[in-house]
């Protein structure tokens, strides 16, 4: 996704693009095709730094309602031909968006936009849910063959869409054409169903995170696996290691302590603490002189837990007191 460009405060495309509630105003008193303008702007090319957490959707579909603005920057936007080089949710997502609440205030154009994308749009699924929530029955089992033709019937693409089904956010879509009269619609929608739901429980069944017959080497992969995601693992980790760690162990953990990898380090002293270890404080010492941020945040909280004598000795040490 491109970096929103924000236009200054004082600015209308600024206010619109923050979303704030004077924007509305200014917008509402400005020229009709200057506020048009700025309000397809902002539709358009998303202004929102992180889109997944911050709702603006209905912000814009009712200005789109006080301004009596048309639709079409928006469908030349969906259905330019860059959508099938960008398929980012984030270049058509809000547009879509914008469309379903439209659609749920009466807008016929903004239903029949969402249905054409979701039989040639990358972001199809997107379109879909939104119709989903909005569409009639009539509408929905219209789009079961378009959208089903999606999808090879070989191996490969069967496999897509049972993937497709078991990750739909809407599942009314699925439901209605796993009920459709048309043969070939319903038994193909019912076979993805169930390879969804097998596929769900093979997951439950076979988690991919440490079990108790990994070794320590295995626990230290994993916990440095998610450190390389940008996931911290090391609290999961160590709890995994407290049950498949012997005292045979210790030493291989000590060295992990002073000079393993991130995650490996991270999680050898949340464990050595939790233990009190009698090598954890200066393990933890050694850490914060020399580890990484993600390491000396690591090793504070693994002190912090600790409630040994020993260990309100070696914070006295360190705070310079009696």
């Amino acid at each position: 996704m491109f970096d929103p460009v924000i236009a200054p405060s004082g600015t209308l495309l600024g206010l619109l693009q923050r979303g704030r509630g004077d924007g509305t105003l200014h917008a509402l008193t400005a020229p009709r095709a200057e506020a048009l303008a700025a309000l397809n702007h902002c539709v358009l090319r998303d202004p929102r730094h992180d889109w997944q957490v911050e709702n603006r959707s209905l912000y814009y579909a009712r200005l789109y309602l006080d301004l009596h603005g048309e639709l079409d920057e928006i469908e030349a936007h969906l259905f330019d031909v860059e959508d099938s080089f960008d398929t980012e949710e984030s270049r058509t997502g809000l547009a879509l968006a914008v469309l379903g609440h439209l659609a749920s205030y009466g807008r016929r154009e903004a239903l029949a936009l969402l249905r054409r994308y979701a039989v040639s749009g990358a972001n199809w699924a997107w379109a879909l849910d939104e119709l989903a929530l909005r569409d009639d029955d009539a509408g929905l089992r219209a789009l079961a063959a378009p959208v089903l033709a999606r999808f090879a019937t070989d191996t490969e693409g069967e496999a897509e869409l049972a993937a497709a089904v078991r990750d739909a956010f809407e599942p009314r879509p699925w439901r209605l054409w796993a009920e459709d009269p048309r043969e070939y619609v319903s038994t193909r929608v019912r076979a993805a169903q169930e390879a969804g739901c097998f596929d769900r429980w093979q997951r439950q069944m076979s988690p991919s995170g440490p079990r108790p017959g990994w070794s320590v080497q295995a626990v230290f992969e994993w916990a440095q696996q998610g450190v390389e995601r940008g996931a911290a693992l090391h609290v999961p980790a160590a709890r995994c290691l407290s049950a498949v760690a012997g005292p045979e162990d210790r030493a291989e953990i000590v060295q992990a302590a002073k000079d393993g990898t991130e995650g490996a380090r991270c999680t050898a002293l949340r464990y050595l603490a939790d233990f009190n270890d009698p090598d954890a404080l200066l393990l933890i010492e050694q850490a914060v002189a020399t580890g990484s941020t993600p390491v000396v945040e690591a090793a504070v909280d693994a002190f912090e837990r600790m409630r040994s004598v020993a260990a309100v000795d070696r914070a006295r040490g360190w705070a310079h007191r009696p």
